[in-house]
């Protein structure tokens, strides 16, 4: 989908609605992969209506990943690529961002940047750190926009926040405070 003055395209995203549930999904594998020493990704699909994008499916694709002296990798085959469009197309879906973990602090690495999955503009790339152990926490994730050049655009913590929106199964407080009116 390109961004022109018929059809919007994913620079015209101003808000993403993502379902808790399926962000888990993406966090369930990532520290799967992660108790295996290895790095994960998943797409993330769905529909845009307008200047917001509905995430509707969580895609943990086929995938290699591997340990090098240079640090982890992970890659997914051109054919599981070719079957993942061909779905999507018949699906009506588009992909919207790619996920992955990093074992450690989240960042975009220079073969985040070759390598995307994600191609067209206004794309996005999200690294969890810690192979997800923190859960579905998007303080502690990096989030990255493609933009024209091609390149990834680091986004601000006031404008994932913003752009960012988890729908559904609300997780409750880790404790609740109590204060005494008296104080």
């Amino acid at each position: 989908m390109s961004s022109d003055s018929t059809t919007p395209g994913l620079l015209d995203i101003t808000s993403i609605e993502l379902p808790r549930q399926l962000a888990q999904v993406a966090i369930d594998h990532f520290q799967r992969a992660g108790r295996q020493g290895v790095e994960g990704v998943a797409l993330f699909a769905g529909n845009q209506d307008g200047a917001t994008f509905y995430i509707r499916r969580t895609i943990i694709p086929e995938q290699e990943a591997t340990q090098t002296e240079d640090g982890l990798l992970y890659f997914v085959p051109g054919p599981e690529l070719t079957r993942i469009n061909r779905e999507l197309y018949a699906e009506k879906l588009i992909l919207v961002a790619q996920i992955h973990s990093h074992p450690t602090v989240a960042y975009h690495s220079d073969t985040d940047d070759a390598y995307a999955i994600i191609t067209e503009v206004g794309g996005f790339s999200i690294v969890v750190p810690y192979f997800g152990r923190k859960g579905i926490d998007l303080s502690t994730w990096e989030i990255y926009r493609l933009e024209a050049g091609p390149e990834w655009a680091h986004l601000p913590t006031y404008e994932k926040t913003k752009l960012f929106n988890f729908i559904g199964d609300e997780p409750l407080p880790r404790h609740k405070r109590w204060y005494w009116p008296w104080h």
